[in-house]
C-alpha cells in the first residue's frame, strides 16, 4: 500500500489546458521503437545519457541533467520550457541551431515558427512526450530565413521542471543537406512537411 501511495504522488497532474488538448485530439501516428531509429549517433548519445539518469515518474529532473556531460552535442541542443499549450519557450538554443536560424531564438515561442497546419498538433505531440512520458523523433522540413530549405531530424526527451514548474523537454537536432534555396523570408518555418515520426517507449508505452 505504501508503494502504491508513493507512485500515486509521483504522477504528474495535467493542467486544465493540457487535459483539454489531450481530450481534443490524439497524438500523431508514428512508428514504435524502444530507442532512436532516426538521426545520427548524436540522438543515441542524448538518449543513452538521459536513460542513465535517475527517474521519477518515468523521467529525470532537469537539475540532474548536466549539458556539459554532452559537450559535443551543445551546438545542436535545445531545451524547451512547456509553459502551456500555446507557449513552448525555447529556453536554451545551441550555437549551431542559432547559426542556421541566423539569430538566437532563446526566449521565443517555438510554436510561432511551426507551420500553421501543424501548430496545434505539434503542441499536442510535445505534451505527449512529457505527460506520458516517452521519447519522440521527427524528420521535418525547415525553411530558413536565408532561403535555405532542408530536412532536420530531431529527438525530444522529457525532464521534470523545477519545483512548481511544468516539465521541460531536452532535444538534439541533426541537419541534412540543403534541398534548394528560395527567396529570403522574415522568419523560419518548421514542419510544413513531416516525412517520419517515431515514438520511443521509455517504460510508459507510446501512443496507439
Amino acid at each position: 500500500m505504501a508503494g502504491e501511495a508513493a507512485r500515486a504522488t509521483d504522477v504528474i497532474s495535467r493542467p486544465p489546458d493540457v487535459a483539454a488538448l489531450i481530450a481534443e485530439r490524439p497524438a500523431s501516428p508514428g512508428r514504435r521503437a524502444t530507442g532512436p531509429t532516426l538521426g545520427t549517433g548524436t540522438h543515441c548519445d542524448l538518449f543513452n545519457y538521459w536513460s542513465s539518469l535517475p527517474k521519477r515518474n518515468g523521467m529525470p529532473k532537469s537539475s540532474d541533467f548536466n549539458p556539459m556531460e554532452l559537450r559535443h552535442l551543445l551546438p545542436e541542443m535545445a531545451m524547451l520550457s512547456m509553459n502551456g499549450t500555446e507557449e513552448i519557450i525555447q529556453r536554451l538554443v545551441g550555437t549551431g541551431i542559432a547559426d542556421r536560424l541566423s539569430y538566437d531564438a532563446t526566449g521565443t515561442n517555438l510554436l510561432d515558427y511551426i507551420d500553421s497546419s501543424y501548430r496545434r498538433q505539434c503542441s499536442r505531440d510535445m505534451h505527449e512526450v512529457i505527460f506520458r512520458p516517452c521519447g519522440w523523433q521527427v524528420r521535418y522540413l525547415t525553411e530558413y530565413v536565408t532561403g535555405r530549405v532542408a530536412f532536420v531530424q530531431s529527438i525530444y526527451l522529457p525532464l521534470h521542471g523545477p519545483e512548481g514548474q511544468r516539465p521541460r523537454i531536452i532535444s538534439v537536432h541533426d541537419r541534412e543537406e540543403a534541398l534548394e534555396y528560395r527567396a529570403p523570408s522574415e522568419k523560419p518555418v518548421f514542419a510544413r512537411e513531416i516525412t517520419d515520426m517515431v515514438w520511443i517507449d521509455t517504460g510508459s508505452g507510446v501512443p496507439d
